[in-house]
């Protein structure tokens, strides 16, 4: 299959790449040309999104577009024009679509309510939207994703502030400097490694059934914060020392998404994909966790 992947370069869509080409597909991956790409793609379009040319589909044949890189209708927008031939599109969202206020336990894809804030949740909706605009009317059939945390190599460890995402966390840990978890650590989230996140997209790139559907891709194991910034704790072989975060009020260090739990069913994706086969916490985050001592170690060795 020909897929134009806008993206190609960044955390979840340069594992798409690999795991894609793998499976024999062809690649034309639009990027800002900041960073290289693997040499096996078919095409690479140095370009940012907002100049890309209008004629594309009429110059390029490709059966999908997969889009990592909108963040908003307008983007979206594009990205639709661009599937306007083939009419296939999948969307990489984020579970941040979901409002904030409305999340019961195991939430499932047909009880959710959406953002509406003017944030990055609410542009993810919006844009979302457009699709669903476009699919209503007969122009594409498109596929969103909603996954929450994704972890691996290529991005930093890491879910809540003040410790979210940091080039220095597993230092942090080491120096047995509490950690300021929010709320103790003790809301509830799924992580999805970044290889399961890649490959179940390959796993539906030509899956009839598919298309015209929303998931939440997450993760198999519910656990807390708290056991996520533990479990690297034992890796480490350390102790983990933690100290409540509970601001009194708004805080800028804390967004409506992240002072809830991100609990959702799994059963909707799971029927469509039976068979596949998830990377479970402990392994994936043990991999990550020597990947990250390597780089950190290789890195020094080159300083000196």
């Amino acid at each position: 299959m020909n897929i134009l992947v806008l993206g190609g370069s960044g955390f979840l869509s340069g594992r798409f790449v690999q795991h894609a080409l793998a499976a024999g597909h062809q690649l034309i991956c639009v990027t800002r040309g900041q960073k290289p790409l693997d040499p096996r793609i078919s095409q690479h379009i140095s370009l940012p999104r907002e100049e890309i040319p209008y004629n594309l589909p009429d110059t390029i044949a490709y059966q999908v577009v997969v889009d990592f890189i909108g963040m908003n209708p307008e983007q979206l927008q594009q990205t639709i024009a661009l599937a306007r031939k083939c009419q296939r599109l999948i969307m990489i969202s984020s579970d941040y679509a979901y409002h904030p206020a409305h999340r019961p336990l195991f939430l499932r894809e047909e009880q959710a309510r959406f953002s509406d804030l003017p944030d990055y949740g609410g542009a993810k909706r919006q844009a979302e939207e457009r699709i669903l605009h476009a699919q209503n009317n007969g122009m594409v059939q498109a596929i969103i994703l909603r996954p929450p945390h994704i972890y691996g190599p290529g991005s930093w460890p890491g879910t809540i502030p003040k410790h979210g995402r940091r080039a220095t966390l597993l230092e942090e840990i080491q120096s047995g400097k509490p950690l300021q978890l929010l709320g103790g650590g003790l809301g509830l989230i799924q992580p999805i490694h970044v290889d399961d996140l890649a490959r179940i997209i390959v796993a539906l790139l030509d899956n009839e059934r598919a298309y015209g559907e929303d998931f939440t891709a997450c993760g198999p194991d519910l656990l807390s914060h708290l056991d996520y910034y533990r479990t690297i704790a034992e890796l480490l072989e350390q102790p983990l020392s933690v100290t409540p975060y509970c601001p009194e009020g708004p805080a800028p260090d804390v967004n409506a998404y992240v002072g809830g739990h991100r609990c959702y069913d799994r059963s909707k994706l799971a029927r469509l994909l039976p068979e596949f086969t998830y990377t479970p916490f402990r392994l994936g985050m043990a991999e990550w966790v020597r990947h990250l001592i390597a780089t950190s170690s290789s890195q020094q060795r080159v300083k000196t």
